[in-house]
Formats: structure tokens, sequence, C-alpha cells
């Protein structure tokens, strides 16, 4: 079994972009507490805005992108999100 590395996890994170600035969300410091281990990944996703619009789909998409990896346990944690319950539930169904 192949050992992902935290290095190969932000290059993946590095995949999501913010449509509105272009910037991907690792860069944008909105990925904190990032923990990898063998077949598991956690993290805390931090929004910009409480409102943020595009808050659900940047969640979905960041969750699809680590889906590519082979890793058994995907965990993510919302902060700065009025919808942030909802989205972690959604992500936990992924």
């Amino acid at each position: 079994m192949e050992t992902i590395t935290k290095e190969v996890v932000i290059s993946k994170l590095k995949e999501v972009l913010d449509p509105h600035t272009g910037t991907n969300v690792y860069d944008m410091g909105l990925i904190q507490d990032l923990v990898v281990e063998p077949q598991h990944i956690a993290l805390r996703f931090v929004l910009t805005s409480n409102f943020c619009p595009i808050g659900m789909q940047l969640g979905i998409a960041l969750k699809r992108k680590l889906r590519e990896l082979p890793i058994e346990k995907i965990d993510v944690r919302i902060d700065n999100y009025l919808r942030s319950s909802e989205l972690e539930q959604l992500l936990a169904t992924m």
C-alpha cells in the first residue's frame, strides 16, 4: 500500500481554486491543522467569510480532490461558516 505524504496532500489541496480570486485554498491559508497519517487525513477548512457564497461548493471540491488519494478516512472540519454543520454532515457522507 502506498504511503501518502503531507506534500502529496498539499499538492491535491492546491488543485482546489477559489473562483473569485483564482488562488488555491491552501495558499489562501484556508487549510489549518493538517494531519496526514497512513490511512487518515484530518484538516480544518476555515472560510474567509461566515456568509461565503461558495462555501458549500469549495468544501465539496476539497473533499472530492482528497478522495482521489488512496486514503481510508478523511475528516474535514469547517470553521467560520454559517452552514458549517450542514457542510460537515454532507462531507462525512462523501
